[in-house]
């Protein structure tokens, strides 16, 4: 074939060619690799969506849910770039949440809220995704067999964490977090807890959600201190305390932290206590005073008297014969160093070297 005839070949190819993928090009434009509707094919799909609509309505009236339902699964899968369509994927939520099925109905109602976020039904069908959330969340039922839960705590946690996220602004978002607390604190995720009702605090301040968060973190404050030997935790669940009555002076639960405060302060020094006389009866003296002195500080709790005998009992205690020795030069027979704390701010109990716990009188 020769060069003359090769190129007019080429030529009415793309002269056939051209004119077509002009025409395509003016009926659809592309963003992000899909299809836009041009105005009047879109005018053209809103008029067939709302006849399938209207079509769904009416099999809903005449009490046919079922081919209501889908109907409306229809509108919205042929349609979902129409305002029908749109429409349509509420109403096969909402049929879905009517016949029971309260997950698929939630992942509708995200499928509607994260493509159109301009659909009047925005605010309602967040709302929707928190009623079967919270249900979800309450319910006591048990799964297949009777075994299991009806939906894994994580789930849920991802359930509200959408609502929280695409409604920051609306009550839904600080309830979600509370309810994300709850289900942290439910699985024993105390710290994961803590820092979901703290969002609450530091995001809604001066709301009731961020009361009852307070609350709750003083609570799980107190779980935590309850199972640690560490005095620090102690502490943690007095300054929740603290900021709790602080901001909620007329709250009727103030006044039962304040009674709790003083027991709390009598648990965390008698953990210093018997922090003291573990090393006290480990040989560590020196480390022994330490704890001791703490307590001292707290004279309102019956552990200060018991502390201030320790510390005179060791004080006018006949020098040992390791002591005596070291008057003379290092003891070659203990190599050991004597550990301290010299920060009154870090008083927690030393790691144990022996299998026995901190002892008590």
């Amino acid at each position: 074939m020769n060069n003359g005839l090769s190129s007019l070949l080429l030529g009415t190819c793309i002269s056939l060619i051209l004119p077509h993928s002009a025409h395509s090009l003016d009926l659809f434009k592309r963003n992000n690799g899909k299809k836009i509707l041009s105005a009047e094919q879109l005018s053209i799909q809103e008029d067939s969506a709302d006849a399938m609509l209207k079509k769904a309505a009416a099999y809903e009236a005449s009490g046919k849910k079922r081919q209501a339902r889908d109907t409306y699964k229809s509108v919205s899968r042929s349609y979902p770039r129409t305002d029908a369509g749109a429409e349509g994927k509420f109403n096969y939520a909402r049929l879905l949440e009517t016949d029971g099925d309260g997950r698929k109905a939630f992942e509708q109602y995200e499928d509607l809220i994260t493509n159109h976020r301009n659909t009047p039904r925005f605010n309602e069908a967040i709302g929707r995704q928190f009623a079967i959330a919270e249900a979800l969340r309450k319910s006591d039922k048990k799964g297949f067999l009777g075994l299991g839960a009806p939906i894994q705590p994580s789930q849920l946690i991802e359930m509200f964490q959408f609502i929280s996220t695409n409604a920051p602004h609306s009550d839904y978002a600080p309830k979600s977090l509370l309810n994300i607390g709850y289900v942290r604190s439910k699985v024993a995720e105390m710290n994961e807890a803590i820092t979901a009702f703290q969002s609450v605090v530091d995001n809604y301040s001066g709301t009731s959600y961020a009361k009852e968060a307070q609350y709750e973190i003083f609570r799980l404050r107190g779980v935590k201190a309850e199972d640690s030997e560490s005095p620090v935790m102690d502490r943690a669940q007095v300054e929740a305390g603290l900021d709790f009555v602080n901001q909620n002076p007329d709250d009727k639960r103030a006044n039962e932290i304040k009674t709790d405060l003083s027991e709390i302060e009598a648990r965390s020094m008698e953990k210093l206590y018997k922090t003291g006389m573990f090393y006290e009866n480990s040989g560590k003296p020196e480390s022994a005073r330490i704890y001791y002195r703490e307590v001292i500080k707290n004279p309102s709790t019956q552990w200060a008297g018991k502390a201030q005998e320790r510390l005179n009992r060791m004080d006018n205690a006949p020098a040992s014969v390791n002591k005596k020795a070291g008057l003379f030069g290092a003891n070659p027979l203990k190599k050991e160093k004597v550990e301290m704390r010299t920060s009154a701010d870090e008083i927690v109990p030393l790691a144990p070297e022996g299998p026995s716990a901190p002892a008590s009188e």
